[in-house]
């Protein structure tokens, strides 16, 4: 006895892998994108967000967006820091 496979069941066969494909795909460009260079920056008593953001900025950079990178990187809600605490500081 030999067993056939219909059209509709060889369809979503393949539009299942396609969509597999597509998506590891995607979740690799994802990835790529989303690595970038950090070091490690430990928080001293008086220093603030802005100051560091303007400290690793480069020219031209508005600070405000390396501030939102840095409490990005570090899962900050809020822009306040403590001394003592290690932060990501994004790489140039």
């Amino acid at each position: 006895m030999t067993r056939t496979t219909s059209a509709p069941s060889v369809r979503l066969l393949v539009l299942v892998v396609a969509l597999v494909s597509l998506f590891l795909l995607l979740a690799t460009r994802v990835d790529a994108v989303d690595v970038e260079a950090t070091t490690v920056y430990v928080v001293e008593p008086g220093d603030t967000l802005w100051e560091i953001a303007e400290g690793v900025a480069e020219r031209g950079d508005d600070v405000r967006s390396v501030v939102g990178r840095i409490r990005a990187l570090n899962g900050l809600d809020q822009a306040v820091i403590h001394p003592g605490q290690r932060l990501l500081i994004p790489g140039r």
